[in-house]
Formats: structure tokens, sequence, C-alpha cells
């Protein structure tokens, strides 16, 4: 079993090298579990399911692991990608994955950290957003700026973080939306993107005009 942990605050290119790692499987061969609601015989009856529909190489991906997990107790044939914020050194997870011996790859999010007052105002729809987009393309570009609103609404259908600050936080920006309306938005800004790189729109002006979009929501 070659077990992979991907952990940091840098949310936007610690999602980007998960959808990377995912694209190099077919789905058949992909699982995905919620780490807060999974145990150990959760994660055995999943890769014994799963056994019956795939014989290639498989990546099992555990979204906010329970740190009091042992992997040296699964017996796993394929890749286990662990997707965490933070990671303690003494905990039954860490421990048993150096044993085994994990790769572990760390996301910085001292970058990102700025770009949160954007992302608020742009999920709550507040005109300041207009204003904190101009920073953002000034410093940063628009790619940047794009890869953080699919980071944003992604976020919102991924399971909860394990910070009790950022879980509160979420529930209550999401609240008032429906399935349709990320849909909807996710749709709108791949519209945009598309406009973008096909040269239908400048940079500035289409990020502009989704942001309007997401405010007039």
């Amino acid at each position: 079993m070659k077990v992979l942990i991907f952990k940091g605050l840098g949310e936007v290119s610690k999602r980007d090298a998960v959808l990377n790692l995912k694209k190099q499987y077919k789905p058949e061969d992909l699982i995905i579990l919620d780490g807060k609601q999974t145990d150990l015989a959760k994660i055995k009856d999943a890769l014994t399911l799963n056994s019956l529909f795939s014989e290639g190489d498989r990546l099992i991906i555990v979204e906010n692991p329970l740190e009091s997990l042992d992997l040296t107790k699964i017996q796993l044939e394929g890749n286990l990608l662990l997707v965490c914020q933070n990671l303690k050194v003494e905990s039954s997870l860490y421990k048993s994955a150096i044993k085994l011996g994990a790769k572990i790859t760390s996301f910085d999010g001292e970058k990102e950290i700025s770009v949160f007052p954007f992302l608020d105002s742009l999920i709550e729809r507040k005109k300041v957003a207009i204003i904190e987009l101009q920073k953002l393309l000034y410093e940063y570009g628009g790619i940047y700026v794009l890869s953080m609103i699919y980071y944003l609404l992604r976020r919102n259908l991924l399971p909860l973080p394990n910070s009790s600050f950022m879980s509160k936080k979420i529930k209550k920006q999401k609240g008032d939306f429906l399935i349709g309306d990320w849909r909807s938005l996710y749709k709108e800004t791949l519209s945009t993107e598309f406009k973008i790189k096909s040269g239908a729109i400048k940079e500035d002006m289409g990020l502009e005009l989704l942001v309007i979009k997401f405010i007039e929501r």
C-alpha cells in the first residue's frame, strides 16, 4: 500500500493536487470517503465492495481523517490519500502512516489568506467584492482569482473542515443556497473561464461581470 498525505491550509493548491491525482484513475477505481464519519470498519467495507467492481489500481481518498485511525490494521492493495489541514505527529494516524512509508506534502496557506475577504464578500453578495477583485487582479492575476472562485464553490459541496470556526462560517454562508444555485454559479464560472481563455472577453471585464452575477444572484 502506498500512502500519500496532503496537508496544510493552502486549500486551492491542495485541491488542485487532489484533482490532478484523481485524473490518473478510472472512475471505478476511485473511492472517496468522509473521514469524519469513517472508521477502520467502514474503510474495509468500502474496499471490499469496490474490489467487486474494479480490478485495476485503486485510489482511496479520505477527507479529514480521524487522527485515531491506525492504518497498519488495513490490508489495502492500491494507494491511499489522506487530505487534512493539520496532522499531529503524536497521533495514531501520523505514526502508522510513517510506518507505512507515507509521502507527506504540505501546502502553504499564507498566500491564500489575503483572498478570503474577497471570497466572503462574494458569497455574501456584497458589492465590496468588486473592489477586492481589483486588488487580487493587480497582485495575483486572473487565473489565480478563477482558481479561488472554484475553491469557493467546491468547499460548499465538500465535507466541512475540522476547524470549528470554518465549519460554522461555511454553514452560515451557504444557508440560503440550493443545489441548483451552485450548479448555476459553477456554469457561469466555467463560461467565464472559456470566454477569457478563448479571447472572447478581457480578463478583468469577464471576472467583474462574473462577480456581479454572484452579487445579483
